[in-house]
């Protein structure tokens, strides 16, 4: 009999850490271990329409390595702004209170649509992803994206991939969102950076493995404004949807790569060689989840035949 499970890859948001996408994919590729579909947000859909595209993990690491440690991208004036400006601290949480401090974020927000042009960001999308369509992909492929019209999340599965991603990562408040096909598209991360749910609608699959590379929550000691408290209690309830989302998998693979910020795009190799160590160490559990799977279905044909 031909293999009758059917295994999807959700790929969550997390910034630079993405780049341990990558090591899970090298390690799935390395053990045989077929993927039948894709779910990406953000980062995710990223690496996910790359692979989609181009199933060949090592080719696409050695191209994502290439690019980030690329003149173009160093010369980047966005990169410079957004990412690693000299004046403010690697911490997202502390490069948003520092903005605000300034005023800089505020008075951007009142008069644009957002912090950054959304024409920077498609820049550095269109440097990553191919321009091809959602049919050229070699292995199905699905984005979900936040419509801020009706406050439903959609799944993008035709069109322009690049469009798409783009979607995917325009974070509400610093991207502006992206119209596409009479809607009002935002990042879906906000409320679900590993989106189970959806590519359990989407494909049903027999074995859903996620991977998450969100932030971890860690301990404070003091809140010292309003602000603070805002994000912080944003932070908590990111995670904890999160949770709910993860609690729908098969398999969770959870590279140790949570303290590092996702803006902060030093050390990429470290963050490959995590994604790797994260997803030999669920292999057992991934060969688990197969092996019930494919027992469940020879026992279903083996009793429907009697």
């Amino acid at each position: 009999m031909s293999r009758p499970t059917k295994v999807c890859l959700v790929l969550g948001g997390g910034g630079a850490r993405g780049l341990a996408h990558l090591g899970v994919l090298q390690v799935l590729e390395r053990e045989d271990i077929a993927v039948d579909c894709i779910l990406g947000t953000s980062v995710g859909a990223v690496v996910g329409a790359c692979y989609s595209i181009n199933p060949d993990a090592l080719a696409e690491t050695r191209k994502a390595l290439a690019y980030f440690n690329s003149e173009a991208f160093a010369g980047n004036p966005f990169k410079k702004v957004f990412l690693k400006s000299e004046d403010v601290e690697r911490n997202f949480f502390s490069n948003l209170v520092s903005s605000i401090k300034k005023s800089y974020v505020f008075s951007n927000l009142l008069r644009r649509k957002s912090i950054f042009p959304g024409e920077k960001l498609f820049e550095v999308i269109a440097d990553l992803v191919p321009d091809k369509e959602f049919a050229d992909a070699r292995i199905p492929f699905a984005v979900p994206a936040l419509d801020l019209h009706s406050g439903q999340e959609v799944l993008i599965t035709e069109g322009r991939l690049r469009t798409a991603v783009h979607a995917s990562c325009s974070l509400p408040g610093f991207f502006p969102p992206v119209e596409h096909g009479g809607r009002l598209l935002a990042d879906a991360g906000v409320i679900g950076p590993v989106p189970v749910s959806a590519a359990r609608e989407r494909f049903r699959p027999d074995v859903a493995i996620a991977v998450d590379i969100t932030s971890s929550i860690q301990p404070l000691a003091t809140l010292s404004s309003g602000l603070d408290v805002i994000l912080r209690v944003e932070a908590i309830a990111g995670t904890r949807l999160n949770a709910l989302e993860l609690e729908k998998a098969d398999v969770v693979i959870t590279p140790d790569v949570g303290r590092k910020y996702w803006s902060d795009f030093s050390g990429l190799e470290q963050l490959i060689t995590e994604g790797v160590l994260a997803a030999e160490a669920k292999l057992p559990e991934i060969r688990e989840a197969l092996l019930r799977k494919r027992r469940s279905f020879f026992w279903s044909r083996l009793t429907s035949a009697r």
